[in-house]
């Protein structure tokens, strides 16, 4: 059976994406270079919505473009290697997370004395 391969416009609908986007990670080395039709029209064979879809999810979990090239190069050569390396790194990003929380917890302490003073001065102006 013949793979079915997809015009940018129908692998733009089926991930969800737009084709600028499709194009950029293209670029950047997140997709490989598709093949193309007798007229020179991109040609993305059938597992190139899963591994857009895959971009995505990492993106929503934190993780930079950078990042996500190396799990997803590492993910190319097999599960052995890239298993170690996607623990380290999602360690990594749970550590930067905790340390983001600790600071908008800082933050908001702040923003909370600022208020409190606010509201003091207005509740003695008013008398």
């Amino acid at each position: 059976m013949k793979a079915v391969h997809l015009g940018i416009g129908a692998l733009s609908k089926k991930a969800g994406l737009s084709i600028h986007a499709i194009r950029y990670y293209e670029k950047e080395g997140l997709l490989a270079k598709p093949s193309r039709s007798e007229g020179g029209f991109r040609r993305y064979g059938p597992d190139t919505a899963e591994r857009l879809r895959f971009i995505q999810k990492a993106k929503e979990f934190g993780l930079t473009l950078g990042e996500i090239k190396r799990i997803t190069h590492c993910g190319d050569k097999g599960l052995g290697p890239c298993c170690d390396m996607t623990v380290k790194l999602f360690t990594k990003k749970e550590r930067e997370l905790g340390e983001k929380i600790q600071d908008l917890h800082r933050t908001k302490r702040k923003v909370r004395g600022l208020l409190s003073g606010w509201a003091g001065k207005k509740k003695r102006r008013k008398k």
